[in-house]
């Protein structure tokens, strides 16, 4: 799928029919490919109806569209039910379901009766196995049998991992095959959703995992990952949560999908094999899986497919299972420990190799501290590559010591880097899931989360759901702020906080500016989250007599909002600090930051601030101390502040000295050895 869909740049002023059937023709500029629902959109609405802009700083996207979002990543947010419907009617394949059973009639009949109500039995084939080995029971077994279910009675009980093999062997050499716990209970839909997950995700699909769920309803798993709390165990991503959990919803692939229920497609049992049945009960799932990645085949995470597990049913009947347990642990990580623990990231001389990842190398804030850290550990010796996907330069001074890498789209970029052992660093969101499969065979991955970014795409539940998906367990996480660690820990992640630093070098106080009496400073950005709109009504608030303002950044129209605004447009470092040198206040009033490296800038340059409490300033900035700080969209309060820094000379020199002593414990040469720290930890996996 990720290769069929693509996203629209821009849509003209003529469609046609043609709209219909994948493509929209406009004026002078020819065919364009749309989505499925884009085009459907667009042919029942018109072009007009249907504007989307890819942005480097948020996507945005038409929500019109229904629940379904795809991102220039590759990652889909979810699948329309009817596309999957229709699919099936259409691609609908033959496959064998395979049923280990072990004297669990009671949950056994419930499931085959699952099965029969939801598949069609000239498609779904069932092979029930019996490992009871027991006269009795096998001739109630027996009564099961009918056109779609088959029963084979094993001579010797073996365990899980012979009793699948013995299946495996009697299915159809044709056919795809789904292995099912016999304490499952199929929904409507299940099997139509893993045949379209494993063939419209891509040729590298080998195995599709559904969301499975308690009988009450919760989520039991979501795709299995290595347990970051008991690294011996695996264990089930958002177990427990509702089963509507929005990140639940996400497709994805995983490391692993548990063995209660999996989709193998035949091309797989075929290069990969049969289960390992040297394990004897548990971990042969997660085995079968990781051998699948290490032949280049990927393990799916399908949410639209949906079953109940009624997990453990068995368990209690079998004395003898936490000795086999002991034996699948200790023998799945003689196989495994090292293709998890041991990870090269050295270069061939030694040195920790470290990629960072950016979705645009362009001008923010956030690119700017990704920089920083290549620069400043490149010069501490470690071998530094920042990889995006800019082909028209790259707008930083950057020295030879960090090699820069460019790519025309995220499947080539993840392709090259797939093969590299280093530190693999996703710096935004969109890059995490990049980053995460890059990273599933070689390397070790790291998040490098300025901020909870959800909050770029307010009211849009969908966006923020595939936003938290790619928040990992796999990832080594790094975050900038305590808020944003405490956001991170909220969803059973860990992090280490490590605060953005500043140039003390550029950023300083310059005995020789005089400052004016009577200018406020502020950002010139319209986005959303800095909320200049509360610095400008509170700012005109003060009538007549009410201070110049100064912008500075990249938006110069913004300079006829009013008559007294100065707008200073791309200024250097150097001229940033004159500015802060400068300017009698700077306000910022912006809903959230992750950091806030202005304000900090401005401390350190002695100029005092007004500001709102943005969450990731809260590390530094304490009202009445070195700044003051003012409640969101309180524009009164806000005209308050202002007019009160203004009048009151001695408060903004208090604010100013409290300011640079803030500062001083922000400084690069500070925080660098921090994330220093970070990787050579990272680096001793």
């Amino acid at each position: 799928m990720k290769n069929k869909i693509k996203l629209i740049y821009r849509v003209g002023k003529r469609a046609t029919k043609s709209a219909a059937k994948g493509k929209l023709k406009y004026k002078n500029k020819g065919p364009v490919k749309l989505s499925y629902h884009a085009a459907r959109y667009v042919a029942k609405n018109g072009p007009k109806a249907f504007v989307s802009k890819i942005k480097h700083e948020i996507v945005r996207i038409d929500r019109r569209l229904g629940s379904n979002l795809y991102f220039p990543n590759g990652l889909v947010s979810g699948v329309d039910e009817l596309a999957i419907v229709n699919w099936y009617k259409k691609h609908a394949k033959p496959v064998n379901v395979v049923i280990p059973s072990y004297n669990d009639l009671d949950v056994l009949v419930p499931c085959l009766n699952s099965i029969a109500e939801t598949t069609d039995p000239k498609l779904v084939k069932v092979i029930v196995v019996d490992d009871y080995c027991q006269p009795g029971h096998r001739k109630e077994l027996k009564k099961l049998e009918n056109e779609q279910v088959s029963v084979i009675f094993r001579e010797k009980n073996g365990g899980f991992a012979k009793a699948v093999n013995t299946g495996l062997e009697a299915t159809n050499t044709k056919q795809d095959v789904v292995l099912l716990n016999s304490d499952i209970v199929a929904h409507p839909g299940w099997i139509e959703g893993l045949q379209y997950g494993a063939y419209e995700f891509g040729v590298d699909t080998g195995i599709v995992g559904p969301k499975l769920l308690y009988p009450d309803g919760k989520i039991q798993s979501a795709g299995s990952y290595r347990n970051t709390e008991a690294t011996e165990w695996f264990d089930h991503y958002y177990r427990f949560a509702d089963a509507n959990y929005g990140p639940a919803n996400v497709p994805h692939y995983v490391q692993a999908a548990t063995g209660a229920c999996m989709y193998i497609k035949r091309e797989f049992i075929r290069n990969v094999g049969i289960l390992d049945d040297k394990f004897q009960f548990a971990f042969e799932d997660v085995d079968w899986c990781l051998r699948g990645w290490e032949a280049g085949y990927r393990t799916l995470y399908f949410p639209s497919a949906t079953l109940t597990h009624v997990e453990s049913a068995t368990r209690p009947k079998n004395k003898t299972l936490a000795p086999k347990e002991k034996q699948s642990v200790e023998y799945f990580w003689q196989k495994w420990g090292d293709w998890f623990d041991k990870r090269n990231v050295k270069t061939h001389d030694g040195k920790t190799k470290i990629i960072f990842v950016l979705q645009t190398m362009g001008l923010s804030g956030g690119i700017k501290i990704v920089f920083e850290h290549a620069e400043r550990l490149a010069a501490r010796g470690f071998v530094v590559e920042v990889w995006g996907m800019d082909l028209h330069g790259v707008p930083w001074d950057v020295s030879d010591g960090v090699k820069i890498r460019t790519f025309k789209n995220y499947d080539r970029l993840g392709a090259a880097l797939e093969p590299q052992e280093a530190i693999k660093v996703a710096t935004w969101w969109e890059t995490a899931f990049p980053v995460w499969l890059a990273s599933v065979r070689k390397g070790i991955p790291v998040y490098f989360i300025q901020e909870f970014e959800t909050w770029f795409y307010p009211n849009d539940v969908v966006a923020q759901a595939s936003v938290v998906s790619c928040y990992r367990k796999e990832f080594k996480n790094m975050t900038t702020s305590q808020y944003n660690l405490g956001e991170i820990n909220a969803l059973g992640l860990k992090a280490t906080a490590v605060p953005c630093g500043y140039d003390d070098v550029t950023y300083k106080v310059l005995p020789k500016v005089e400052r004016e009496k009577s200018v406020l400073l502020a950002l010139g950005r319209r986005f959303f989250q800095k909320n200049f709109t509360m610095t400008l009504k509170a700012w005109q608030a003060l009538g007549d007599g009410r201070p110049d303002m100064w912008l500075f950044g990249i938006e110069p129209d913004m300079a006829k909002m009013d008559k007294k605004i100065k707008y200073i447009t791309k200024p250097s470092n150097e001229e940033v600090n004159q500015l802060y040198n400068q300017a009698t206040v700077m306000a910022q009033t912006s809903r959230h930051e992750g950091f806030s490296l202005p304000i900090l800038e401005a401390m350190a340059a002695g100029c005092p601030v007004v500001c709102t409490d943005a969450h990731g300033n809260r590390d530094f900035c304490v009202d009445g101390q070195n700044c003051l700080m003012v409640e969101h969209d309180d524009i009164e309060g806000m005209k308050k502040a202002i007019a009160k820094l203004f009048k009151d000379k001695a408060l903004r020199d208090r604010l100013s000295k409290a300011g640079i002593q803030t500062a001083k414990n922000y400084r690069w040469d500070v925080i660098i050895d921090r994330v220093e720290k970070f990787y050579k930890e990272v680096a001793k996996q």
